[in-house]
């Protein structure tokens, strides 16, 4: 996650009013060593603050880790019983939607729709423009504000935008090193589409574009108003 779009995030959920924010979801969330220490704006610009209000939060990933309280996927009927019974009143979702197969993504989306409890919010992000980043995949998925929220059947936009990150020079501070070492196991993963081959040379290609092009994602706040539910399995 980026730092403006972690403040942009952060921002908007204070708007909202607790009662109808708690139990949060935070589906994707990876480690707590990445929300804390990885990206540390995750957890001073969105989560810290929530907890600060006296909020329950429940942090949910593919992995089993420190910090990732349910383990599982929503298409695994015993992960799908656990956030049933969680009964979130909102649901979190950043940079997870590009990674989802096509194929799968609009049912992820009324899945989410369907746990949301009636009055509920969901608080949900995407790439807009930013490079190709495999978690194990990346279907290049970057959508507008108005196509993201077709795949949440029922909700209603309260927020929407799309925000402008930096560039890639922005981030050199952090670490110079590990940025271009990320940029070229990501390059070097991606297989070339005119050759089986693959080169160093394409780290270049990927990265210099982004020296000045500015990285965008898209927000969204959405609200169930009347508490949609799909009734899917």
């Amino acid at each position: 996650m980026l730092k403006d779009e972690a403040r942009w995030l952060g921002a908007r959920l204070r708007l909202l009013d607790d009662q109808r924010l708690f139990p949060l979801l935070n589906v994707g969330s990876s480690t707590r060593k990445f929300r804390e220490i990885d990206q540390p704006w995750i957890d001073e610009l969105i989560f810290r603050p929530l907890r600060d209000r006296g909020g329950r939060i429940v942090h949910m990933d593919l992995k089993p880790a420190v910090g990732v309280d349910i383990v599982g996927d929503f298409n695994d009927s015993a992960t799908w019983k656990d956030l049933v019974d969680l009964a979130p009143r909102s649901i979190v979702c950043s940079n997870v939607l590009e990674h989802v197969a096509e194929s799968h993504r609009a049912r992820l989306g009324a899945q989410m729709v369907d746990l949301v409890q009636p009055g509920g919010y969901l608080i949900v992000s995407v790439p807009r423009a930013f490079p190709y980043h495999p978690d194990p995949i990346d279907t290049m998925y970057r959508p507008s504000p108005e196509a993201l929220l077709t795949l949440f059947p029922g909700t209603r936009a309260l927020h929407g935008e799309v925000v402008r990150c930096g560039t890639v020079l922005g981030l050199l501070d952090r670490n110079l090193l590990r940025l271009v070492a990320k940029a070229a196991s990501m390059v070097l993963a991606r297989p070339r589409a005119d050759s089986t081959e693959r080169s160093g040379a394409s780290v270049l290609d990927w990265l210099v574009p982004w020296l000045w092009r500015p990285f965008e994602v898209t927000c969204l706040v959405l609200e169930n108003p009347v508490g949609v539910r799909t009734r899917l399995p």
